[in-house]
């Protein structure tokens, strides 16, 4: 069934279970999204108890890693899905839980968990590795006719407006040129990077804040989570929102609005 309206929420947890603590229920019960997407969830289902897992008015799928309290995603939606793909079928990506794809009657949403490059640049490789296939995936279903919305956390900002201070960070990851590049790539293959589409000049738009020194509170930021959209479904995207206000992780949610 399609959806006349659709609030759909992408957010880095840093870890569903210190989240719940902080507060993530009664985010949920006031926010009422029509689908979250949780990156970073860090977490078995078992590890959580039967009250910590029900999330009144919503159904979940998990995709944690097979390591015990590192990355993971997890999808909620009110609506099930017409189909539910758990990983992007290579085992490299898929023992670390980054990547949950859903299939509605509108659109295909991919939740997504980009590996972070490392301090010492050492998993960058892996990282490209698994934008192109996640890029692969995106466009065999692109090209079928499908409107594909990719959103997550994608330890990767894109330009310099995208982060505080991008000259002090252009030798780490997160703005490596290389990184940039692959973000470049999955735009010239058709999709829109679509808060940017909205708000092209827009700046001290972040959303995720380093935890020392009073970084959220002075802003000092960078934009990691993104929706990218195929540019056939721009008519149909509303809205675009950063909630930087709402706590609860070192990333705040953003929010897509799609209409049809």
């Amino acid at each position: 069934m399609a959806m006349a309206e659709c609030r759909i929420v992408s957010w880095n947890v840093n870890g569903i279970r210190a989240c719940l603590k902080k507060g993530f229920k009664t985010w949920l019960q006031e926010s009422q999204p029509d689908i979250i997407c949780l990156q970073e969830s860090r977490a078995l289902p078992e590890q959580l108890s039967e009250e910590d897992q029900d999330f009144p008015g919503y159904q979940c799928t998990w995709h944690p890693a097979e390591r015990k309290g590192y990355s993971g995603v997890m999808t909620l939606y009110k609506e099930e899905p017409q189909r539910i793909k758990i990983g992007l079928g290579k085992k490299e990506f898929d023992i670390e839980g980054r990547c949950l794809e859903t299939e509605f009657a509108d659109f295909t949403l991919f939740n997504v968990y980009v590996p972070n490059g490392g301090r010492d640049l050492s998993r960058v490789d892996y990282k490209c590795k698994f934008y192109d296939t996640l890029l692969k995936r995106a466009k065999k279903l692109m090209k079928e006719g499908r409107h594909v919305l990719i959103t997550g956390d994608w330890n990767t900002c894109h330009q310099e407006i995208d982060l505080a201070r991008p000259k002090a960070n252009i030798k780490n990851t997160g703005f490596l040129p290389e990184e940039r590049a692959w973000i470049d790539k999955f735009i010239k293959s058709g999709l829109v990077d679509s808060f940017r589409q909205q708000y092209p000049e827009l700046g001290d738009a972040y959303t995720w804040w380093s935890q020392r020194g009073g970084a959220r509170q002075k802003n000092v930021g960078w934009r990691l989570d993104y929706f990218l959209a195929n540019e056939a479904s721009q008519p149909y995207i509303q809205d675009n929102i950063i909630h930087a206000q709402t706590m609860g992780s070192d990333h705040c949610p953003i929010e897509l609005v799609w209409k049809k």
